[in-house]
């Protein structure tokens, strides 16, 4: 009885370990796999399309996915003719690894390969790209998710394309999201001089995002959380120029769509006033002379108050401390007194006040935008005035009196011999 009892076990055991040793049963090779870095989307235009065509510079990109005959025998090529199933593009683009490892021909290739198909969600686009391929697309390494400002615009297609990418498995939350001025597919062509792999270039561009203060770098996850609580949110932005891409600004979204845009100083302002700006130079003039200011801490405050007519006031109190990085090149012994230091410190005051309030205004008087939460900072901390106001909130926030109070403190001078 004991042997077979011990029999019984080796066989259970032997059985256990050759599951355990088995392949995965939907392994695919890596070599097999085309690993997405970049991917675009874009709002389908059928006008544009024609307008191309009557100028002779439409280019072939693909067969329609019911590919019909022409007359000579031949399937027809280029965008689908217009309807309900054509609403977006979507453009990717993935690495020639061969080449990157030095394992491609003698024929001249590119380090990267783009691929664009039309259709009516990306989980269909994904599908359709597929039957183009002879490689497994591969999105878990997706380094930047881009979309067009057109599409951006359109509210039923740009909620679309946000619950999809929140739902996906393979893409992760913190992969960079923006919107490009302008066509997201165009960004995926541009070659960049020191990066070669477009989705990787943007990834390190989003890493220096602290230094600047000139642009937003909330990845897709933090946007969606935003966008989930108030349907507003500021979004990167991605400028295209002819050899070159440029993050810079951000996108103003209010109520799920893109409403317009904001220059760099001002996303900067916008930062310092969320109490986000993690650095950044601030230019003054001295005597003629630029003065650098650089970023080393900054904090904000909000202060609210109401009088008996009505009338609600926003204090926001600034601190920020920072370096001055230059000045005019002078005689030995030269050096910067407490006069010059004050008077920078309050250039620096006079240049945050009009930064942060014209951005206010903007927020307040053209788009209509709260990007500061002022409404979930008023039901915490001022129960009874929200309580009075909230249900007209949008009347209320544009006529809130803003003040701006900015406190600059110069700490170091740099080195001097």
């Amino acid at each position: 009885m004991k042997i077979q009892l011990k029999g019984i076990i080796s066989c259970i055991l032997i059985v256990i370990i050759m599951l355990s040793a088995a392949g995965c049963w939907d392994m695919v090779e890596i070599d097999e796999k085309a690993f997405v870095l970049a991917m675009a989307l874009d709002k389908f235009n059928y006008q544009e399309v024609l307008e191309k065509e009557e100028e002779g510079e439409n280019k072939e990109q693909e067969a329609p996915e019911e590919g019909k005959a022409s007359s000579d025998g031949k399937s027809n090529i280029g965008y689908p003719n217009d309807s309900r199933y054509q609403r977006m593009i979507l453009t990717i683009v993935y690495p020639n690894v061969g080449l990157l490892t030095g394992k491609g021909g003698l024929i001249p290739e590119e380090m990267k390969i783009p691929l664009s198909t039309t259709g009516p969600n990306i989980e269909e686009l994904v599908t359709m790209l597929s039957t183009r391929l002879s490689k497994t697309l591969s999105f878990e390494h997706t380094k930047v998710v881009l979309v067009g400002e057109e599409l951006a615009r359109d509210k039923q297609l740009f909620r679309e394309v946000l619950d999809q990418l929140e739902r996906d498995r393979d893409i992760t939350r913190v992969v960079d999201f923006a919107i490009v001025e302008g066509k997201a597919q165009d960004v995926l062509f541009v070659k960049p001089k020191v990066e070669p792999i477009i989705g990787t270039h943007i990834e390190k561009v989003f890493e220096g995002r602290r230094e600047t203060g000139r642009f937003l770098g909330r990845n897709l996850g933090e946007i969606i959380l935003y966008l989930h609580s108030t349907g507003n949110a500021l979004v990167p932005r991605v400028v295209l120029g002819k050899e070159e891409i440029k993050i810079a600004g951000s996108c103003v979204v209010k109520d799920y769509r893109m409403v317009g845009f904001l220059g760099e100083l001002e996303t900067r302002a916008v930062q310092l006033m969320d109490n986000m700006l993690q650095g950044g130079v601030y230019t003054v003039f001295i005597d003629e002379a630029a003065v650098p200011f650089a970023v080393t801490f900054a904090d904000r405050k909000f202060s609210i108050t109401a009088d008996r007519e009505g009338n609600i006031y926003l204090d926001i109190n600034i601190k920020v401390e920072g370096d001055i990085e230059g000045n005019i090149f002078g005689p030995i012994g030269t050096v910067m007194d407490d006069k010059f230091i004050k008077k920078v410190e309050k250039e620096l005051e006079k240049k945050i006040i009009g930064e942060c309030s014209g951005v206010m205004d903007k927020m307040q008087h053209q788009f209509g935008v709260d990007l500061w939460g002022l409404d979930d900072y008023m039901h915490k901390f001022h129960h009874d005035l929200w309580e009075q106001i909230k249900d007209r909130w949008d009347q209320v926030y544009p006529e809130i009196k803003v003040n701006i109070i900015p406190d600059v403190s110069v700490r170091r001078i740099g080195i001097i011999k």
